[in-house]
């Protein structure tokens, strides 16, 4: 119970279930967030900062970019993941998200688009084991 009530307080606010929804497919950084939601950099910043101290959400830097992901480890990110992609197909708002973010994809306008930025379900690799 005390994993699990950060969490719900973290997915209580509409923003952060987008960037979680948005994770939850890719591993992006702050500009493709911005990119993907049209939420200025500060805004995108702070909601990550908050998912980050609730350790749902892990960093990694790349080069000059830190890429954020959903953290693996943490022992509710398979569920709300599941959840997050069921309620996709209920909500315009997290399904726009979602076809952004392919268009953005397609489109090359991605700078975490790199072997690395894999969403967390395509890697094999447990990075987030001491999480």
């Amino acid at each position: 119970m005390e994993q699990l009530a950060p969490i719900l307080k973290a997915l209580a606010d509409p923003s952060r279930v987008r960037i979680v929804n948005i994770l939850s497919i890719a591993s992006l950084s702050v500009c493709d967030l911005q990119t993907v939601l049209g939420f200025p950099q500060p805004f995108i910043s702070r909601h990550l900062a908050f998912l980050r101290k609730v350790r749902f959400v892990r960093d990694v830097r790349q080069g000059p970019r830190v890429v954020y992901s959903l953290a693996r480890a943490h022992p509710f990110s398979l569920a709300i993941t599941q959840f997050l992609r069921a309620s996709v197909l209920h909500s315009p708002r997290l399904q726009a998200d979602v076809e952004r973010l392919e268009s953005c994809r397609d489109s090359g306008r991605l700078a975490a688009d790199s072997p690395q930025a894999a969403t967390w379900e395509e890697s094999g690799e447990d990075q987030d084991a001491a999480v």
